[in-house]
């Protein structure tokens, strides 16, 4: 692979500023993680559940704006084979952040530790790659927000299948059923962005 032109896409989508801003949300996570869980008067791993819902949609929010170029029309009439690079794009983004907020959940993996968090960041990154294809880069995270923020606010206390399918945000990773909608919106995101790329879906395909 030509290392100028992977430098210039990289530049050109703003990774250096996700790389910033990542870095400062895993600190956040890792920081108040271990606050909230320290405190006698909280519940223990439980308290840690805003930070198992914001942390990935912060993080999510970020991949946003390097799924688009400054200039997307240009781009496409550059003879490069696009959609695997949309493909890797998103999923080296996916990986990153993954990697980067279980370290901020590593202390106590389980139920709302390092294992929730990735599956967030799944759902998440999803929901903002989906998004992108169908509104645009600018308006990526408007979804992804929107959901989460009504979950947390709703604060189900359930852990049933049933509950677990909607509100999986707030769910332990221990529930298997809050896995299912994640990897689904995951593929559909991943399949989305690649196919369309940052746009209105009513585009054609590069």
């Amino acid at each position: 692979m030509n290392r100028r032109l992977l430098a210039l896409h990289l530049t050109a989508r703003s990774v250096p500023m996700f790389a910033v801003g990542l870095a400062a949300v895993t600190v956040l996570a890792w920081l108040a993680g271990n606050w909230l869980a320290s405190r006698s008067y909280f519940d223990g791993p439980l308290a840690r559940v805003p930070v198992v819902a914001l942390a990935p949609l912060l993080a999510a929010i970020l991949v946003g704006p390097t799924l688009g170029g400054a200039d997307d029309e240009l781009e496409r009439s550059t003879a490069l084979r696009w959609r695997v690079w949309r493909v890797g794009h998103l999923l080296l983004a996916t990986l990153t952040v993954a990697a980067a907020l279980t370290l901020a959940g590593l202390r106590e993996p389980d139920a709302f530790g390092a294992y929730a968090l990735v599956r967030n960041t799944l759902g998440c990154t999803g929901l903002v790659a989906g998004a992108a294809a169908l509104l645009g880069v600018r308006l990526a995270w408007l979804p992804a927000f929107g959901y989460v923020c009504a979950v947390y606010a709703a604060a189900p206390r359930q852990t049933d299948p049933v509950t677990a399918l909607w509100a999986w945000p707030v769910q332990p990773s221990t529930s298997a059923t809050s896995w299912l909608p994640v990897v689904v919106l995951f593929a559909l995101g991943t399949a989305a962005y690649p196919l369309f790329g940052p746009g209105p879906a009513t585009r054609p395909p590069a």
